[in-house]
């Protein structure tokens, strides 16, 4: 039988059917998005492909590993084994698939999703998984203020820079969707549990991936396309020149997403992809104001240093030297806005003894104003929640 073209004699099939025979495609070796795609065009559904599978493979090469995958894969067990671990199985045909993800060359035939999708504009926050202080106060920064203009923030959940953007997206009061390059139950590294857990709660685990699929390297530059595919734009904190980032970018290049890169030190190996995509004109970012206006989403987002814009590190203020008390913690405040910084550091800028700024930091960091860090380094708390928080 032959599918040279739609078929539209074939009957609307069974919601769960037609769910099914997706699955099924997306667990065939060798097969593509792309070619699933194509498939379910010419066939008018993918109940139509599934059952008449040899007619579609019968010229290719490996048409005898897909057909033995074909003979041997239950779709609907692996709907029902999904569904018995609370995830919601979306295939590419269903009105809850995400718009955005649908529109890409090659969107995933099926999403397993742990939590809840909506079309509420994303944008996603991707860099490095040895990010430096200054990388993770940035990203916590843009995140959070985002979060609390009401944009969902996509990522990764990798160390580093993924995950800081999904805890300041929660602290913010937000949604956040980790994509994952695993199964949606299988959690990924796994000291992540609990921010997955939390991620969940307030927005959702989504893979491509079946239940029960372990983190294997090839699994995690397909997850990059879905990333970008259901974000706006995708923001660059922090990575080398090889970083796993820019794959991230390419993939928003193909889809027309809009890219943005924040600065970052010159002395630093992770500048270098960030500085790099802004030679090449990627959007320069200083906050959440710069992503919101080139977007087009408008901005309540305040204008005000340390509450919705980043400073670049070095500013100065030409403020008094305080002795102590609120107007010390206000100097060290101030003295903060441009990143981390050393206590020894802080203690001199300040013209204070380092006893008097730690006695200030410890009260600050009390009121969840600043947090410490290794080394002895201090930033800004960008969700300004406490330790209790």
């Amino acid at each position: 039988m032959g599918f040279g073209s739609p078929a539209p004699e074939v009957p609307a099939p069974a919601c769960g059917e037609e769910i099914a025979a997706w699955v099924g495609l997306s667990r065939l070796p060798g097969v593509g998005p792309r070619t699933v795609a194509g498939w379910v065009a010419r066939a008018g559904s993918a109940r139509a492909v599934w059952q008449h599978l040899p007619s579609f493979v019968q010229k290719r090469a490996d048409a005898a590993e897909i057909l033995a995958a074909w003979g041997e894969v239950d779709p609907s067990a692996v709907l029902a084994g999904a569904r018995s671990l609370g995830l919601t199985v979306l295939a590419a045909c269903e009105p809850g698939f995400p718009a955005l993800l649908r529109a890409i060359p090659d969107p995933p035939p099926v999403l397993y999703v742990r939590g809840r999708l909506d079309e509420a504009p994303s944008v996603a926050v991707v860099g490095a998984r040895r990010a430096t202080p200054y990388g993770l106060a940035a990203a916590e920064r843009l995140a959070f203020d985002l979060a609390q203009e009401g944009i969902t923030i996509v990522s990764g959940l990798a160390r580093g820079i993924d995950s800081a953007a999904h805890k300041a997206a929660l602290d913010g009061g937000g949604r956040t969707v980790a994509v994952l390059g695993c199964g949606a139950d299988v959690i990924y590294p796994p000291e992540h549990r609990r921010l997955a857990e939390a991620v969940a709660a307030q927005g959702a685990l989504v893979s491509e991936f079946p239940p029960g699929t372990p983190p294997l390297p090839g699994h995690f530059p397909r997850r990059n396309r879905i990333i970008s595919g259901i974000a706006l734009g995708v923001v660059v904190v922090e990575g080398a020149q090889d970083s796993g980032a820019l794959m991230t970018v390419d993939y928003a290049l193909d889809q027309g997403r809009e890219v943005f890169a924040v600065p970052g030190s010159i002395f630093s190996p992770r500048s270098r992809a960030p500085h790099s995509l802004l030679r090449q004109g990627a959007r320069l970012v200083e906050g959440a104001g710069d992503i919101l206006t080139e977007l087009g989403l408008g901005s309540r987002a305040r204008s005000t240093p340390g509450e919705g814009e980043m400073v670049t590190a070095g500013e100065s203020c030409a403020v008094p030297a305080p002795s102590g008390g609120a107007e010390g913690k206000a100097r060290l405040l101030t003295l903060l806005e441009g990143g981390p910084q050393r206590l020894d550091d802080l203690a001199e800028q300040a013209s204070l003894s380092a006893s008097a700024v730690g006695a200030l930091v410890t009260m600050l960091e009390l009121q969840g104003l600043v947090r410490t860090l290794p080394g002895q380094m201090v930033m800004r708390n960008p969700t300004g929640r406490g330790r209790g928080g």
